[in-house]
């Protein structure tokens, strides 16, 4: 065996093993119990995680080699710029492709599964607030870039400028926007179960109460049943604001709604809306897999996720709920947002100054890596956006992270936790320009395989047309 075949073997390996690790809680949710068959369920989490690993790594090892082919052709000051760029798409695309592969009729181009990302090895570090510039993809940019100039013997004295760089970038993020600038309020978390709940939440000076996803089932009739988790304030001229979600059935449908409900404790609920970003795979059968239990003739199965999985969603993505003449506007998603950094990206935009989420991951039945994964995610979108950012949940922690990634606080099982919060009205340059390296990335990828094609094009010589000699 050559040293460059066994090279390749090992980062292809290294790549494999990193992504079975990131997708290694597929193989313990309730899917395993898929319309009552543990061993159809298992077959399909194995099928799912193979295919999400096998397609990242092709993705990965790809632009390595696109990456390697790009050192003699771009100048050596260009360099790391330049891999910056095509590492932060590929990254973009590893997220990307396997939410496409998984895309159902209620799916949407632009959702992601950026759970493998590099970018989940500096969330957790100081180094995070460069996200504020750079973005998601950005970060993780900056890992496999920094792994791959350390990789190549002729490249490492290169090795410090990321590292350097990011630092650099991270300083100036957190000083540009540590300090919020809005108005303070209260609010309340929950973490609670499906079946078991916390008792009606008797608020005082709570402004907003955060319940988890489907925290508010069957309270939106009449327009009164949200006193069974809420009742009014101790004063009785404050409102407090409560937020939750229900599902919401119609008979002879396939599918039901996930409806976003917002309230407080004088008016009753004031504004509703339909969740609009759905889970590939959990609240959407993929068409893969609706095209393989009909082959198989599995109608069972594929009832039984329709009916009892399957969620339709809302016609337009999900608006910040404005409190009152407070100034107080939550860019408050359901679940499936949180691997979504363009959703809450999209709220802050749209006037959002403080961020939440309202989940049920009964399906993930405790995974440590999910929640891991989950909460890095959190902290990302606190970070990036300089915004509070609190999440209720059921069969889940819920937490709280500070506009500057702190943790404030985190309950599990059957309680709650209070918390002082900040608003933010500032933007970071995140939410001014996005995932901008992406784009630049897609630029350059996209150059390097085309040039070549319109290269060879032009020197293939044109067949000349014969000219009959005379007899």
């Amino acid at each position: 065996m050559t040293l460059a075949k066994l090279k390749k073997r090992q980062y292809i390996l290294g790549l494999t093993v990193w992504y079975l690790l990131a997708w290694s809680w597929a193989l313990q949710t309730d899917s395993l119990k898929l319309a009552g068959s543990k061993l159809q369920g298992l077959i399909l989490a194995i099928l799912t995680v193979t295919i999400n690993v096998a397609l990242s790594v092709y993705v990965v090892s790809l632009m390595l080699r696109f990456t390697k082919s790009l050192e003699t052709k771009v100048p050596r000051k260009l360099l790391i710029p330049t891999f910056l760029l095509v590492f932060a798409f590929a990254d973009f695309i590893v997220a990307w492709v396997p939410a496409i592969l998984w895309l159902g009729p209620q799916g949407r181009l632009d959702s992601v599964l950026p759970l493998g990302s590099a970018a989940f090895v500096l969330i957790r570090t100081p180094l995070v607030f460069g996200a504020r510039i750079i973005g998601f993809y950005g970060l993780a940019a900056f890992v496999w870039t920094t792994i791959y100039v350390l990789c190549r013997k002729n490249l490492r004295r290169l090795a410090y400028i990321p590292p350097a760089l990011l630092i650099a970038l991270s300083i100036i993020g957190w000083l540009a926007w540590r300090t919020p600038k809005g108005t303070n309020f209260n609010a309340r978390i929950v973490s609670e179960t499906l079946k078991q709940r916390l008792p009606a939440v008797i608020p005082s000076k709570e402004d907003l109460v955060i319940f988890p996803e489907y925290g508010l089932e069957k309270s939106s009739g009449g327009n009164l049943n949200y006193h069974k988790r809420i009742t009014a304030n101790t004063d009785p001229s404050k409102k407090t604001y409560f937020l939750g979600s229900e599902q919401i059935y119609k008979g002879g449908r396939i599918g039901h709604e996930n409806r976003l409900l917002f309230g407080n404790t004088i008016d009753g609920y004031t504004n509703t809306q339909d969740k609009y970003r759905l889970i590939p795979g959990g609240e959407d059968l993929p068409y893969t897999l609706r095209t393989l239990l009909r082959a198989t003739d599995q109608v069972k199965t594929l009832n039984y996720f329709s009916y009892a999985k399957g969620v339709l969603k809302g016609p337009h993505q999900l608006q910040p709920l404005v409190m009152g003449s407070s100034g107080i506007r939550v860019g408050a998603a359901l679940c499936s947002s949180i691997i979504a950094p363009q959703d809450y990206r999209d709220f802050v935009r749209e006037g959002a100054n403080v961020l939440t989420n309202s989940a049920s991951l009964t399906t993930f039945k405790g995974s440590t890596v999910f929640a891991w994964e989950q909460q890095s995610m959190g902290r990302f979108m606190a970070v990036a956006n300089s915004r509070y950012f609190l999440q209720s949940a059921n069969s889940a922690s819920a937490y709280a992270y500070d506009n500057n990634g702190k943790k404030l606080g985190q309950v599990r099982d059957i309680q709650s936790l209070d918390l002082s919060v900040s608003t933010n009205n500032q933007k970071t340059l995140y939410d001014d320009i996005g995932e901008v390296m992406v784009w630049l990335g897609g630029v350059i990828v996209a150059y390097g395989v085309i040039r070549p094609l319109v290269q060879r094009k032009a020197k293939t010589p044109k067949s000349k047309s014969k000219v009959p000699h005379p007899h």
